[in-house]
Parts: C-alpha cells; structure tokens; sequence
C-alpha cells in the first residue's frame, strides 16, 4: 500500500505539536482574561500619550524606534491621509517631469510580488513612472516602474485594478507622473530595515487603516477607534487615536501583543528552563533523525541525476519506498533509461544516415562512370554514320549502337531495382517454392551461354521446398551463375550445389577459375565494384549489389570463399517445416 510522504510529514509534525500546545496550555494555562487584554489597553494608551511628548522631542520616527526597543510598543504616527509621517530612513524622491516639483515617496508600503531586493535597484538617475491615487491636492503613490524593475503597494492596486477591483474604490481619481529619481535613502540590506518598516504585520494594519481611509475620501476620525486582530495564534490590540497639530488632522497609530508578557513569564519562569531544555533536546534529537531519513534519498537523488545530466547512465537510484520519494526514484531510473536508449538510437540513425549519404555518393559516382562508356561509344557510332566514313561497316555500328542502348537499359533497370530495395519500404511476399526446380529453370535460361563457352555445368541438388520469394531467388541464382559463366574459362566446370542443414537450405555456385583476394571478397558486394584480375566487359556491376539486397531481405546468410580449384558464392534459406 502506498505511504505518501505527505502523510507521514502530517502525522509527524501533528503530533510534535499537538505535545507542545498540550504542554504550553497545561504550563501556562489561561492567558487571555479580560483583565490582562483591559490592563494592555490601557498600558498602550499610556505609552501613546508618553510618544507624543518624545515625538515633540526627538522627531516620530526616533519616537517610535525608542518606544519599540524599550517597551516592545509598536506605535507610529500618521497624516491625515493615512500615511507615516516624517520618513526619514525610508524613501526616494523623484523630480517631476515637466516641473520643478520634488515628489518624496515613502517606500515602506511598497510590497507583494516584489521583494525588497528590488528596492536596490532603484537608483539616482533612473527615469520612473508613477501611478497615483488623487485625493484633493494630493498625490498618494503606489505603482513606481523603471525600465528593469518596480515596486507596488498591493493594497491600493489591488482594489482599483484587476479581476477583484472594489467598487467602493471606484470613485478615487488616479494619476500618471513621470519622472526621474533624484535621491534614495534606504538600507543596502533588508536586516538593516529600521523600526516600524521591518514590521510586516504592523505595516499591512496601518495600510488596511490607510485604504479605508480613501475609500471616505480622508475624511477624519472624530474619536478613538480600538479593536483586536489576529496572526498566528497571537492577538493584538490596536488603538487609533485622531490628534490636530498645526491645523491639520493626524493619528496616533498604536499596537501591542495581548499575550501577558510580564506577569505570566514571573509566574512560570522557574519552569521555562526545564521546559525548553527538554523540548530543545527533542526537537534537536526529532531534527537530525527527519533530516538524515529525508535527506538520504534526496542526496542519492542528486548524485545520480547529475550523473544523468553528464551522460552517465550506469547507476540507478534504489526504490526502497512507495512513497512520492519512491515513485521519484523509479521515475528518475525510466527516464534515465529512456534518455539512454533514444541516445542510443540517435548515434544509430546518425551512423546510417552518413552512411547512407557516402553509399548515395558512391552510387552517384558509380553510375556516372558507368554511363560515360556506352554514350562514348553511341556518340562515337553516330559520328561515323553521319561522316559516312567506312560505309560497308554500317550495319557493325547500329549494332553497336543497339548493344549499347541494351546495356544501359539494363543498367538503368538494375539501378532501379537497387534503389527499391534500399529504400526499406520494400517487404518481399514470402512463399514455399522448390529449390532444385528454381535453379533447373535459371540453368536453362542460360543454356546458351553455357554451350557458347562449352562449359561443364554440374548440378547436385535434392528435392526441397524452401519459404522466400521465388522470383527475387531465382534472381540471386541468376546472378551467381551469370558472375560464374563470364569468369570461367572455356572448357571449365561449373557446379551448383544443394545442401540441406537441420532446418536451413544452403546454395553454392562454384566454378574453376583465379581466386578472389580477401580485400576483393569485402568489396565484391558493393555497386559497380570489379575485381581486377576477373574484369569483364559484360554487366553492369550491380548484379552482386542486388543479390546482396534480395538476400539481406531474406534474412539470408551469404558470402563468397575461394576453394582449391575456383571461387565459390553462396547462400541459405529456411526450409519449410
């Protein structure tokens, strides 16, 4: 039965944690009474009224990183836009295009698919567009695009554009400006973000506080907005306080953890160290047990796929689970071994394919060498006939003429039948036929050739029926005995021989005559190929070529040996069952 790894990982990691809420809520036991969330909310009011007077003194943002470090109070001061005030750590300016105006941008709420990475690449110098949210004589950025990059605050774009556009935006005027940046003031690394632009959860509550003020077109808090909200478990009070200095409308923006970080850390302090030193060792324990069963696969996984990727197809992954790690492995060994096949395949096809163009070469260049003597020799003929030098040999040279003609028509057809079956499309019928009667018809065709040279023809053969295709067979036979007869001297023998052995019919053709080289036997097969010493005017060259295809369809095993007094061709076929 399959175990999906994504099940065992859930079981796992459930349990580890079900232990731990079950230990923490015994230990702790029960942190959100009323009076502690009443005794937060008023200690944030406090500490809003102390950031007030700090503000005055230092500026809001040193205000607020102060209150942050000493009393882990996340609290910051808004326009009446909704906005941070007095950015100091955190922003571009950008000269207008077509203005002397300079538009200075907080960045802190420029988010989503952009990572603060990408901050790095705006630079002094680059030319941007901005798109705005227009509220009164005030633009309020949140889309700024260089040519390479950009950045986007998804909370306004998200409810003007798109698929999820709110129409309870639809009423705010947007803007287009384009410009180029003058100065950026931001960290090089994002661990070196100041207090509160680090803050993602904070930031996203003073964003949310922000769109919902532009969706009533700024219009301000009359009094003191508190509620709650929840991530991970852990709920937060939120307190927005309006304030008017110098005749404008701002807010104070103030959020603390509920969580009882003082009088519930004194009540079980001494409890902690035992506490985390046990879950400290079995989390670290649980760890490396996870991680060496995890990573053993996945390393064996990484080795042999790199191999894979070199080309190295000898070792396999082991498949020691059905898991999705198992399935994986298995996965990973098919398709090595498919990239390994076709790869094989590939260098085959390459090989026949170049060998086929060099044979397409030497075809080309074996046919036109072929062709040149009979048209020399009709050219030549016909230039006699049209001079009308020795007239009384008219009738020698249409003869010659008409022989030639012959030749090359021969030639041509042979050139065909060699072509069609290289072509590999050609399937030959196969179907039992008697040997000894196929070779008695080929010997009587060429009977006349035989008494012309008054040669001995010596036939042993028996009576068997074999499986091929007669008339491609009687062909081959032909073929030998033909090559048999121009190479055998007057008054010479020839013998054709049937020899049945076991399940397979061999068939010889051997005549008297001078003995074929080794490095000859090679090359006999090949088109237009001659021997030297056994050179005859007669043929065409491709009859042994032919021979060669037909008997290479058949499956057939062939070849040609020199014997004691001549050379000997010969070949097998299957006999009937």
């Amino acid at each position: 039965m399959k175990k999906s790894i994504v099940f065992k990982w859930f079981i796992l990691t459930s349990l580890i944690f079900s232990m731990m809420l079950l230990v923490i809520g015994i230990a702790q036991n029960y942190f959100f009474e009323k009076y502690y969330i009443n005794e937060k909310a008023d200690t944030l009011k406090t500490y809003m009224i102390k950031y007030s007077d700090l503000a005055a003194k230092k500026g809001s943002e040193a205000a607020s990183v102060e209150l942050f470090k000493n009393n882990h109070i996340w609290i910051t001061k808004l326009d009446e836009y909704g906005r941070i005030s007095d950015v100091e750590s955190y922003y571009i300016e950008v000269k207008l295009k077509n203005s002397q105006d300079i538009l200075r941008i907080p960045m802190y709420s420029f988010e989503g698919e952009y990572s603060s990475d990408v901050l790095l690449l705006l630079k002094v110098g680059d030319e941007v567009i901005i798109d705005t949210v227009n509220i009164s004589d005030e633009s309020i950025p949140y889309l700024i695009q260089t040519d390479l990059s950009g950045v986007v605050n998804l909370n306004i774009a998200n409810r003007l554009h798109g698929s999820h556009a709110d129409q309870a935006y639809s009423h705010l005027v947007t803007g287009l400006y384009r410009g180029t940046i003058t100065k950026t003031v931001f960290p090089e690394r994002t661990e070196y973000i100041p207090f509160p632009y680090q803050e993602r959860y904070f930031l996203e509550q003073v964003k949310e506080f922000q769109i919902g003020l532009l969706a009533d077109d700024a219009k301000p808090l009359q009094h003191t907005e508190e509620f709650s909200a929840t991530e991970n478990f852990t709920e937060y009070k939120i307190i927005i306080k309006p304030v008017v200095e110098n005749g404008g409308t701002g807010y104070i923006f103030a959020m603390t953890s509920l969580q009882p970080v003082d009088e519930a850390i004194e009540a079980i302090r001494q409890f902690y160290p035992y506490f985390f030193g046990f879950t400290l060792l079995c989390v670290i324990f649980l760890a490396f047990i996870f991680s060496k069963w995890l990573a053993k696969p996945l390393i064996s996984i990484n080795k042999i796929t790199g191999k894979i990727a070199n080309m190295d197809f000898t070792q396999k992954l082991p498949v020691r689970s059905e898991d999705e790690i198992g399935q994986l492995s298995r996965n990973i060994n098919y398709l090595s071994n498919k990239i390994e096949a076709y790869i094989k395949q590939l260098k085959q096809d390459l090989d026949k394919e170049k060998q086929l163009e060099n044979t397409r070469k030497e075809f080309i260049a074996g046919v036109s060498h072929e062709l040149k003597t009979p048209l020399a020799v009709m050219k030549s003929c016909l230039s006699i006939l049209k001079d009308g030098i020795a007239a009384e040999k008219r009738d020698h040279y249409f003869r010659a003429i008409e022989d030639e003609i012959q030749r090359t028509d021969l030639l041509v057809v042979n050139m065909l039948d060699l072509a069609k079956f290289e072509s590999g499309t050609y399937k030959p019928e196969m179907a039992p036929f008697e040997i000894d009667k196929a070779i008695t018809e080929v010997c009587r065709s060429l009977a006349g050739e035989i008494q012309e040279k008054n040669l001995s023809l010596t036939l042993r053969l028996c009576s068997q029926t074999v499986v091929g295709h007669k008339g491609l067979i009687n062909r081959v036979i032909t073929n030998f005995l033909s090559n048999a007869i121009q190479h055998t001297e007057k008054g010479h023998a020839i013998v054709i021989v049937v020899k049945i052995n076991g399940q397979t019919a061999e068939i010889s053709v051997e005549n008297q005559g001078n003995p074929i080289s080794e490095e000859d036997q090679k090359m006999i097969w090949e088109q237009f190929y001659r021997v030297e010493a056994r050179t005859s005017k007669a043929g065409t060259g491709l009859g042994l070529s032919i021979s060669k295809e037909i008997l290479e369809l058949h499956h057939s095993a062939y070849g040609v040996e020199n014997t004691k007094d001549g050379v000997r061709f010969f070949f097998s076929l299957p006999v009937q069952p």
